[in-house]
């Protein structure tokens, strides 16, 4: 109920303020998949959900400066509303900054990645713990500073409570509002490639008088091989409370409507050290010659060695997702 009241004030309050401004910009999607899961232990599952997605922007510029500001709202299949995007932004050319909710550069970028189910989610690191998209009591800023067209810097950071019900970010389960994030990163420009680099340090209380603090980095780069984009990419993390380690890499590319990924990942913990392999892949067709309608066939199939005893150790997944663009 309180995240279908902030979902429906944020749309409201987007409404009202550009009326009197200027019209802002609207567009909307649905989403709807078709799930089967079946894991090493247990019956397969399956699974419909979706969604739909109403944006509203508008940006007011004065010479080279601008303000700017989105609202996202996901109106999902099991009748909830969530908020997706809820920021302002407001610089130049040269520098800006970003306050809300949002999602930060992506060091660790899946491109086609429409199903990808891991074993254990646990054994991926993906450089993101400070991307963003906090949940309640949350907060996110992002500096933007473009030095030239070939290099640029962003610092984001996060604090609040960040309770976002996803194990890759921060804020996870029962955490207090002691939470901060600071994630610097640098992005070169070249004709052969797009290069981003970036270290991330994330340290907050938890319920019940535990920590965390963990720190990491990533690198990636993308480029173009013939007609196909292909990403590359690396990250690394450690628990200082734990010193448990983990190192994991992706490849995929995209070539027209089809996409094909592989992540490995390996863990140092100090007993089983469990490593993962996930395969994901992708193909989208029209949908009856109609615009902007679309069905894409996904699946992703994953495997981990020296798991804890008990533990699943291989997940296949498929999935149909149908897209259409209002």
């Amino acid at each position: 109920m309180k995240k279908t009241i902030l979902a429906t004030a944020i749309v409201s309050s987007i409404l009202s303020v550009s009326a009197v401004q200027a019209a802002p910009v609207f567009d909307a999607n649905f989403e709807l998949n078709t799930d089967a899961v079946d894991k090493a232990t247990g019956d397969t599952t399956y699974d419909q959900n979706g969604r739909v997605e109403l944006n509203a922007y508008s940006k007011h510029t004065s010479g080279d400066n601008f303000f700017a500001g989105k609202g996202t709202v996901l109106l999902n299949t099991d009748g909830e509303a969530t908020v997706d995007d809820a920021f302002i932004q407001l610089g130049n050319g040269t520098w800006d900054f970003q306050l809300g909710r949002f999602e930060a550069i992506n060091l660790f970028p899946l491109a086609k990645d429409t199903l990808i189910v891991h074993v254990s989610d646990d054994y991926v690191y993906q450089a993101n713990k400070v991307r963003g998209r906090v949940g309640d009591g949350g907060g996110q800023i992002a500096f933007h500073y473009k030095a030239s067209e070939m290099v640029k810097f962003e610092v984001d950071t996060i604090y609040g409570d960040g309770d976002s019900g996803d194990s890759s970010v921060v804020g996870n389960g029962d955490d207090t509002t002691a939470i901060s994030g600071v994630r610097p990163s640098v992005t070169f420009v070249t004709d052969a490639a797009t290069i981003s680099a970036g270290f991330e340090s994330v340290k907050y209380d938890q319920v019940g008088g535990t920590n965390v603090d963990l720190s990491g980095y990533g690198v990636t780069a993308n480029f173009d091989v013939a007609a196909a984009n292909v990403n590359l990419a690396a990250a690394f993390s450690k628990d200082d409370n734990t010193d448990k380690k983990i190192s994991s890499f992706v490849a995929n590319m995209v070539y027209g409507n089809f996409g094909l990924g592989v992540i490995a990942s390996s863990v140092d913990d100090g007993a089983t050290d469990p490593s993962l392999v996930t395969t994901y892949i992708a193909y989208t067709v029209p949908v009856l010659d109609i615009e902007n309608a679309t069905v894409t066939f996904a699946g992703s199939y994953s495997t981990a060695d020296d798991v804890a005893a008990g533990d699943n150790d291989k997940t296949t997944a498929a999935r149909v997702r149908f897209n259409y663009g209002f």
